[in-house]
């Protein structure tokens, strides 16, 4: 069964971090994109911003899972549920975090558009 555009770019963000591998995030997004690491906070637009944001889950966390399942698909939006489990390095503490995606893609399933909110437990 084929997958969906959506579907290919939440897997692989979860590769990226499942992989605790910062390089493989910025491929995912087109030049011009807005990336909302909070719901209230303005959004990285900058790669180097990105990458500089995503170095930090090799420093500080390790066992990472990922999974995830498509809620919601239409023309370029994908929404996604998505649970990852990790150990914070720092603490030794099993974190779990539940959110969703919202996921904007372009024409060539680069990613113009990210947000994303979770709960965590540790």
């Amino acid at each position: 069964m084929k997958k969906s555009a959506g579907w290919n770019w939440v897997n692989k963000m979860g590769q990226a971090w499942v992989e605790r591998n910062p390089n493989t995030i910025l491929p995912l997004f087109a030049d011009r994109f807005q990336y909302f690491e909070t719901p209230f906070d303005k959004p990285i637009t900058d790669k180097k911003v990105l990458l500089a944001l995503w170095q930090e889950v090799p420093a500080s966390q390790k066992d990472v899972t990922f999974n995830f399942e498509i809620l919601s698909e239409a023309y370029n939006l994908t929404i996604a549920h998505f649970r990852s489990v990790f150990t914070r390095l720092a603490t030794g503490k099993k974190t779990i975090l539940d959110g969703i995606f919202l996921v904007k893609l372009n024409k060539y399933s680069l990613c113009t558009e990210f947000k994303w909110c979770w709960n965590t437990k540790e």
